[in-house]
Protein backbone atom coordinates (compact mmCIF):
# COMPACT_ATOMS: atom_id res chain seq x y z
CA UNK A 1 0.00 0.00 0.00
CA UNK A 2 1.45 3.32 -1.13
CA UNK A 3 0.31 6.19 1.07
CA UNK A 4 -0.01 9.88 0.27
CA UNK A 5 -0.32 12.40 3.09
CA UNK A 6 -2.29 15.58 2.42
CA UNK A 7 -2.59 18.44 4.87
CA UNK A 8 -4.03 21.93 4.65
CA UNK A 9 -2.46 24.64 6.78
CA UNK A 10 -3.63 28.13 7.66
CA UNK A 11 -1.28 30.81 9.03
CA UNK A 12 0.89 28.08 10.52
CA UNK A 13 4.63 27.46 10.29
CA UNK A 14 5.25 24.19 8.51
CA UNK A 15 7.70 23.26 11.27
CA UNK A 16 4.79 23.10 13.73
CA UNK A 17 2.65 20.66 11.75
CA UNK A 18 3.11 17.36 13.58
CA UNK A 19 1.77 15.08 10.87
CA UNK A 20 4.70 16.00 8.61
CA UNK A 21 7.44 14.68 10.89
CA UNK A 22 5.58 11.41 11.45
CA UNK A 23 4.85 11.04 7.73
CA UNK A 24 8.46 11.65 6.72
CA UNK A 25 9.61 8.88 9.06
CA UNK A 26 7.11 6.35 7.70
CA UNK A 27 8.34 4.03 4.95
CA UNK A 28 4.75 3.61 3.75
CA UNK A 29 4.45 7.24 2.72
CA UNK A 30 5.35 7.87 -0.91
CA UNK A 31 4.55 11.58 -1.04
CA UNK A 32 3.48 14.44 1.21
CA UNK A 33 1.45 17.40 -0.04
CA UNK A 34 0.91 20.64 1.86
CA UNK A 35 -1.72 23.10 0.64
CA UNK A 36 -1.18 26.48 2.27
CA UNK A 37 -4.26 28.66 2.85
CA UNK A 38 -2.23 31.25 4.78
CA UNK A 39 -3.04 34.93 4.52
CA UNK A 40 0.24 36.15 6.02
CA UNK A 41 3.73 35.96 4.49
CA UNK A 42 5.82 32.92 5.42
CA UNK A 43 8.74 30.83 4.24
CA UNK A 44 6.85 27.53 4.14
CA UNK A 45 7.67 26.98 0.45
CA UNK A 46 11.42 26.98 1.17
CA UNK A 47 11.02 24.80 4.25
CA UNK A 48 8.88 22.29 2.35
CA UNK A 49 11.45 22.03 -0.44
CA UNK A 50 14.19 21.39 2.11
CA UNK A 51 12.39 18.33 3.54
CA UNK A 52 11.09 16.95 0.24
CA UNK A 53 7.46 17.96 0.67
CA UNK A 54 5.27 19.12 -2.23
CA UNK A 55 4.11 22.64 -1.42
CA UNK A 56 1.03 24.23 -3.01
CA UNK A 57 0.28 27.86 -2.25
CA UNK A 58 -3.41 28.70 -2.39
CA UNK A 59 -2.55 32.44 -2.56
CA UNK A 60 -4.88 33.24 0.30
CA UNK A 61 -7.55 31.39 2.23
CA UNK A 62 -9.66 29.56 -0.35
CA UNK A 63 -11.28 27.31 2.25
CA UNK A 64 -10.68 23.72 3.24
CA UNK A 65 -12.72 22.04 0.52
CA UNK A 66 -11.00 23.84 -2.36
CA UNK A 67 -7.56 23.25 -0.87
CA UNK A 68 -8.18 19.54 -0.32
CA UNK A 69 -9.53 19.07 -3.84
CA UNK A 70 -6.49 20.74 -5.35
CA UNK A 71 -4.14 18.79 -3.10
CA UNK A 72 -5.66 15.47 -4.16
CA UNK A 73 -4.44 16.02 -7.72
CA UNK A 74 -0.84 16.06 -6.43
CA UNK A 75 -1.17 12.79 -4.51
CA UNK A 76 0.16 9.63 -6.15
CA UNK A 77 -0.57 7.01 -3.50
CA UNK A 78 -3.11 4.18 -3.48
CA UNK A 79 -4.63 5.75 -0.38
CA UNK A 80 -4.64 9.32 0.89
CA UNK A 81 -4.44 10.30 4.56
CA UNK A 82 -5.86 13.78 5.11
CA UNK A 83 -4.96 15.96 8.07
CA UNK A 84 -5.74 19.37 9.49
CA UNK A 85 -2.77 21.35 10.75
CA UNK A 86 -3.85 21.08 14.40
CA UNK A 87 -3.95 17.28 14.64
CA UNK A 88 -1.26 15.58 16.72
CA UNK A 89 0.12 12.61 14.77
CA UNK A 90 2.75 10.12 15.93
CA UNK A 91 4.49 7.18 14.31
CA UNK A 92 1.91 4.87 15.94
CA UNK A 93 -0.73 6.11 13.50
CA UNK A 94 1.29 4.96 10.50
CA UNK A 95 2.27 1.70 12.21
CA UNK A 96 -1.44 0.96 12.70
CA UNK A 97 -2.06 1.97 9.10
CA UNK A 98 0.12 -0.92 7.96
CA UNK A 99 -2.32 -3.42 9.48
CA UNK A 100 -5.22 -1.72 7.70
CA UNK A 101 -3.82 -3.18 4.49
CA UNK A 102 -4.99 -6.62 5.64
CA UNK A 103 -8.59 -5.48 6.20
CA UNK A 104 -11.06 -6.26 3.41
CA UNK A 105 -14.12 -4.40 2.15
CA UNK A 106 -13.41 -0.77 2.97
CA UNK A 107 -12.98 2.45 1.02
CA UNK A 108 -12.77 5.03 3.81
CA UNK A 109 -11.38 4.30 7.29
CA UNK A 110 -12.08 6.58 10.24
CA UNK A 111 -9.55 6.69 13.09
CA UNK A 112 -10.30 7.31 16.74
CA UNK A 113 -9.82 11.04 17.36
CA UNK A 114 -9.73 12.35 20.92
CA UNK A 115 -10.00 15.96 22.10
CA UNK A 116 -9.72 16.97 25.73
CA UNK A 117 -10.63 13.48 26.87
CA UNK A 118 -13.70 13.29 24.64
CA UNK A 119 -14.30 11.17 21.56
CA UNK A 120 -14.43 13.71 18.77
CA UNK A 121 -14.57 11.18 15.93
CA UNK A 122 -16.23 8.97 14.86
CA UNK A 123 -19.67 10.26 15.74
CA UNK A 124 -23.25 9.48 14.85
CA UNK A 125 -24.81 11.95 12.41
CA UNK A 126 -28.55 11.71 11.80
CA UNK A 127 -28.68 14.31 9.03
CA UNK A 128 -29.35 17.16 11.45
CA UNK A 129 -26.75 17.03 14.19
CA UNK A 130 -23.78 14.99 15.33
CA UNK A 131 -23.94 12.92 18.50
CA UNK A 132 -20.69 12.00 20.23
CA UNK A 133 -19.98 8.55 21.57
CA UNK A 134 -19.15 8.42 25.27
CA UNK A 135 -17.17 5.19 25.02
CA UNK A 136 -15.22 3.45 22.27
CA UNK A 137 -17.22 0.27 22.86
CA UNK A 138 -20.37 2.14 21.77
CA UNK A 139 -19.01 2.81 18.28
CA UNK A 140 -20.67 0.64 15.68
CA UNK A 141 -20.43 0.79 11.92
CA UNK A 142 -23.79 2.02 10.63
CA UNK A 143 -25.38 4.26 8.01
CA UNK A 144 -25.22 7.09 10.55
CA UNK A 145 -21.54 6.80 11.38
CA UNK A 146 -19.63 9.93 10.45
CA UNK A 147 -16.49 11.68 11.59
CA UNK A 148 -14.13 14.59 11.15
CA UNK A 149 -11.94 14.92 8.10
CA UNK A 150 -8.58 14.92 9.84
CA UNK A 151 -7.01 11.46 10.01
CA UNK A 152 -9.34 9.83 7.49
CA UNK A 153 -7.77 7.23 5.21
CA UNK A 154 -9.35 7.34 1.76
CA UNK A 155 -8.67 5.03 -1.15
CA UNK A 156 -7.65 6.97 -4.25
CA UNK A 157 -10.49 5.47 -6.30
CA UNK A 158 -13.06 7.27 -4.10
CA UNK A 159 -11.99 10.59 -5.58
CA UNK A 160 -12.89 9.38 -9.07
CA UNK A 161 -16.53 10.07 -8.25
CA UNK A 162 -16.55 12.05 -4.98
CA UNK A 163 -14.87 15.34 -4.11
CA UNK A 164 -15.15 17.81 -1.26
CA UNK A 165 -18.14 20.11 -1.77
CA UNK A 166 -16.65 23.50 -2.60
CA UNK A 167 -19.83 25.31 -1.59
CA UNK A 168 -18.66 24.63 1.98
CA UNK A 169 -15.78 26.79 3.17
CA UNK A 170 -14.83 25.27 6.50
CA UNK A 171 -17.63 23.55 8.41
CA UNK A 172 -19.62 20.36 7.78
CA UNK A 173 -17.25 19.44 4.95
CA UNK A 174 -16.49 16.08 6.49
CA UNK A 175 -20.13 15.09 7.06
CA UNK A 176 -21.04 16.03 3.49
CA UNK A 177 -18.07 14.13 2.07
CA UNK A 178 -18.95 10.98 4.00
CA UNK A 179 -22.62 11.30 3.00
CA UNK A 180 -21.68 11.69 -0.67
CA UNK A 181 -19.26 8.76 -0.53
CA UNK A 182 -21.85 6.53 1.12
CA UNK A 183 -24.44 7.53 -1.50
CA UNK A 184 -21.98 6.40 -4.17
CA UNK A 185 -21.77 2.98 -2.52
CA UNK A 186 -18.36 3.35 -0.88
CA UNK A 187 -17.81 1.44 2.35
CA UNK A 188 -16.87 3.35 5.49
CA UNK A 189 -15.34 1.62 8.49
CA UNK A 190 -14.01 2.53 11.93
CA UNK A 191 -10.44 1.44 12.60
CA UNK A 192 -9.76 2.00 16.33
CA UNK A 193 -6.07 1.04 16.15
CA UNK A 194 -5.38 4.44 14.57
CA UNK A 195 -5.57 7.01 17.37
CA UNK A 196 -5.10 10.78 17.03
CA UNK A 197 -5.38 13.81 19.27
CA UNK A 198 -7.00 16.97 18.01
CA UNK A 199 -6.29 20.46 19.33
CA UNK A 200 -9.93 21.42 19.28
CA UNK A 201 -11.44 24.40 21.07
CA UNK A 202 -15.02 23.81 22.18
CA UNK A 203 -15.44 27.47 23.14
CA UNK A 204 -14.11 30.69 21.65
CA UNK A 205 -12.14 32.84 24.06
CA UNK A 206 -13.15 36.30 22.79
CA UNK A 207 -16.22 37.97 21.36
CA UNK A 208 -14.47 38.84 18.09
CA UNK A 209 -13.22 35.29 17.61
CA UNK A 210 -16.63 33.85 18.36
CA UNK A 211 -18.39 36.28 16.01
CA UNK A 212 -15.99 35.67 13.11
CA UNK A 213 -16.17 31.89 13.55
CA UNK A 214 -19.96 31.95 13.90
CA UNK A 215 -20.39 33.86 10.64
CA UNK A 216 -18.40 31.23 8.76
CA UNK A 217 -20.43 28.43 10.30
CA UNK A 218 -23.74 30.14 9.50
CA UNK A 219 -22.89 30.44 5.82
CA UNK A 220 -21.77 26.82 5.55
CA UNK A 221 -24.69 25.51 7.60
CA UNK A 222 -27.27 27.44 5.58
CA UNK A 223 -26.04 25.67 2.44
CA UNK A 224 -25.65 22.28 4.13
CA UNK A 225 -29.22 22.31 5.47
CA UNK A 226 -30.81 23.60 2.26
CA UNK A 227 -31.71 20.15 0.89
CA UNK A 228 -35.13 19.86 2.53
CA UNK A 229 -37.79 21.90 4.30
CA UNK A 230 -37.20 20.01 7.56
CA UNK A 231 -33.48 20.71 7.46
CA UNK A 232 -33.98 24.39 6.62
CA UNK A 233 -36.39 24.71 9.55
CA UNK A 234 -33.92 22.97 11.84
CA UNK A 235 -31.16 25.38 10.76
CA UNK A 236 -33.31 28.47 11.36
CA UNK A 237 -34.30 27.34 14.86
CA UNK A 238 -30.76 26.24 15.74
CA UNK A 239 -29.22 29.49 14.46
CA UNK A 240 -31.67 31.62 16.45
CA UNK A 241 -30.97 29.64 19.60
CA UNK A 242 -27.23 29.94 19.10
CA UNK A 243 -27.45 33.68 18.43
CA UNK A 244 -29.32 34.19 21.69
CA UNK A 245 -26.76 32.16 23.65
CA UNK A 246 -23.90 34.24 22.25
CA UNK A 247 -25.77 37.46 23.07
CA UNK A 248 -26.19 36.39 26.67
CA UNK A 249 -22.62 35.15 26.98
CA UNK A 250 -20.99 38.30 25.60
CA UNK A 251 -23.72 40.74 26.72
CA UNK A 252 -24.24 42.18 23.24
CA UNK A 253 -26.84 42.10 20.45
CA UNK A 254 -24.09 41.87 17.83
CA UNK A 255 -24.78 38.19 17.15
CA UNK A 256 -28.40 38.89 16.15
CA UNK A 257 -27.21 40.68 13.01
Amino acid sequence: MRVSVLTVIYNEDIDNVSCLAAAIESQMVCDIVVCDNSTVPNDNAQKAAAIGVTYVSMHGNKGLSVAYNIGISYCGGDVICVFDDDTTVTSYYFEALETLDTVKDWDIALPLVMAKGRILSPSEFNGFYSKSFSDVLEIKISERMSGINSGMVIKRKVFDSVRYDEHLFLDLIDHRFIQDARNQGYRIIFFPDMVLKQSYSFQSDSENQAYFRFQIFLKDAEYFYSTSFAKRAYFIIWALSRRMKFCVKFKTLRFMC
